[in-house]
């Protein structure tokens, strides 16, 4: 593993947990936060899947709990 594979590791954590691309940007020596953006924005779109995925499944159990099918 490279110093370079660690920068995208420590991006990846960084941006999955939440944290600010504007950071990640600037600790990885961007020139622009587009290009972090264009870089990481997979991850922005699986967290927005994954959190629909967990909406679904409160609204099922709601429909549940309340008895409805």
């Amino acid at each position: 593993m490279t110093v370079h594979d660690l920068g995208h590791l420590a991006a990846t954590i960084t941006i999955t947990a939440g944290g600010p691309r504007t950071v990640v940007s600037k600790t990885l020596r961007h020139s622009t936060l587009s290009t972090t953006a264009n870089i990481y924005s997979h991850l922005t779109q699986q967290a927005a899947h994954e959190a629909g995925l967990v909406s679904a499944d409160l609204a099922a159990l709601h429909r549940q709990a309340v008895g409805e099918a």
